[in-house]
């Protein structure tokens, strides 16, 4: 299956979905999703100490989705994996909760104090960390949270 995605510029880029997924924003839901991961990284060739890294910030993202996203509702979680125009393999979570943008958790802006929630500070710098690309953005009342990752350990 082929998506097009708007690109920063507004240009087109191809992507290449591979595979999809919606479940719960639940806890009993997140091993179910990390392992529909690990088996799409496994069918790309991704070695075993790869796909663990990144199951340790997918389990981080979905722990920050349920407290943060879903700390008063309940939604669904959409995992899409695919391959964009270059052939780099990405993971594209979707949430529909509360706006949640974990990437600013571990920054400290000029003249502020460091960040009080010091545990999703540290989850911010797992994921930056174990994946070798990470975006955040809200579209459309939703949360999408993107990691871009290669084949390759991260050398940590």
């Amino acid at each position: 299956m082929v998506g097009v995605e708007e690109g920063k510029n507004g240009d087109s880029a191809q992507t290449n979905i591979i595979a999809e997924m919606t479940r719960p924003g639940q806890i009993e839901a997140v091993p179910e999703l990390i392992e529909f991961v690990s088996g799409v990284e496994r069918q790309h060739g991704f070695p075993e100490d790869r796909i663990e890294e990144i199951r340790l910030a997918l389990e981080e993202a979905f722990r920050n989705i349920r407290e943060h996203s879903y700390k008063d509702k309940s939604g669904d979680i959409a995992i899409t994996c695919k391959l964009d125009h270059w052939g780099k393999f990405m993971i594209v979570i979707v949430d529909s909760g509360d706006p949640s943008n974990i990437l600013l958790a571990d920054v400290v802006f000029a003249g502020e104090e460091s960040p009080v929630d010091q545990s999703r500070k540290a989850s911010a710098k797992l994921i930056k960390k174990m994946v070798d690309n990470v975006e955040y953005k809200r579209v459309e009342s939703t949360n999408v949270l993107t990691f871009t990752v290669a084949p390759r350990p991260r050398s940590i």
